[in-house]
C-alpha cells in the first residue's frame, strides 16, 4: 500500500483489534500499520508496549494480542477516530504527570518537513534522541503520525521518554495528552500551541517549544 493513489493521498480505514475485540477504526495512510497500533496503545494509555505479545496485519487493519488479556481494560465502546475527544480525557486528575524531563535540543526548530505527504497537506512528526533523528513519520492526521513515530521508537528499542518530538502542525491539548501517556517530555512546533495545550502541558510537566 502506497501513500498516494492517482496522485492523491491514499486515505484508508484501518481497524485495530486487541485480543479479538474491535477497539478503534482510524482513517489514515495504510503504511506502518503495526507501528501505529503499538504507538496508539501507548499514547492512549491502554496497553504498555512490554505487555504486547504479538502484532499481526490483517485484511482490515491490525490485530494485537497481549500477554495477559485479563489485565487489559479496553473502552466500553469502539471509537471512530476523528469525531473528537471528550472533556474527561483531559481531566487533570486522570492525566499523567512526568517525573523527569530531558534537555531541550537547541536546534530542534530548525529541522524542516519536506516529504511528499507534507507537500500534499499532511502532517509530519520527527523524534530526536541524543540530538539525532530517531524516527520520522507522515500521515494525513497529526495524531496518527505521532502514533506511528512512537511505535517506530518502541520497535527500535528506543524509549519515547528519551526523545524530543517535533510536529509540523499546531500543538493541541489532545496531542499533549498523548505525549504525556508516552512519557515524552519535550514537544516542539514552529506554530504556537493552543491555550488549553499549554495548560495541560504545564500541569503534566511537559516542555513546549515554539
Amino acid at each position: 500500500m502506497t501513500a498516494f493513489h492517482h496522485g492523491l493521498l491514499n486515505e484508508q480505514p484501518v481497524s485495530l483489534t486487541v485480543n479479538g475485540r474491535g477497539l478503534v477504526t482510524v482513517m489514515m495512510l495504510n503504511e506502518m500499520a503495526a507501528e501505529f497500533a503499538a504507538g496508539y496503545l501507548t499514547t492512549e494509555g491502554i496497553v504498555p508496549y512490554a505487555d504486547i505479545e504479538s502484532v499481526m496485519l490483517t485484511e482490515t487493519g491490525v490485530s494485537v494480542l497481549t500477554k495477559n488479556p485479563f489485565k487489559v481494560l479496553l473502552p466500553k465502546k469502539s471509537v471512530l477516530s476523528g469525531c473528537g475527544g471528550t472533556a474527561s480525557y483531559l481531566d487533570p486528575e486522570k492525566m499523567p504527570v512526568l517525573e523527569c524531563c530531558i534537555p531541550v535540543p537547541k536546534d530542534i526548530l530548525t529541522h524542516a518537513f519536506s516529504g511528499g505527504v507534507i507537500k500534499a497537506g499532511g502532517f509530519g512528526v520527527k523524534a530526536f534522541a541524543e540530538g539525532k533523528l530517531a524516527a520520522s513519520t507522515e500521515d494525513i492526521g497529526q495524531f496518527t503520525a505521532l502514533d506511528k513515530a512512537v511505535g517506530r521508537l518502541l520497535a527500535e528499542g528506543i524509549p519515547p521518554e528519551s526523545t524530543a518530538v517535533l510536529v509540523s502542525g499546531k500543538v493541541t491539548a489532545d496531542l499533549v495528552r498523548k505525549c504525556l501517556h508516552a512519557k515524552i517530555s519535550v514537544l516542539a512546533s514552529k506554530l504556537p500551541p493552543t491555550y488549553l495545550a499549554a495548560e495541560v502541558a504545564k500541569n503534566g510537566k511537559l516542555t513546549l517549544v515554539y
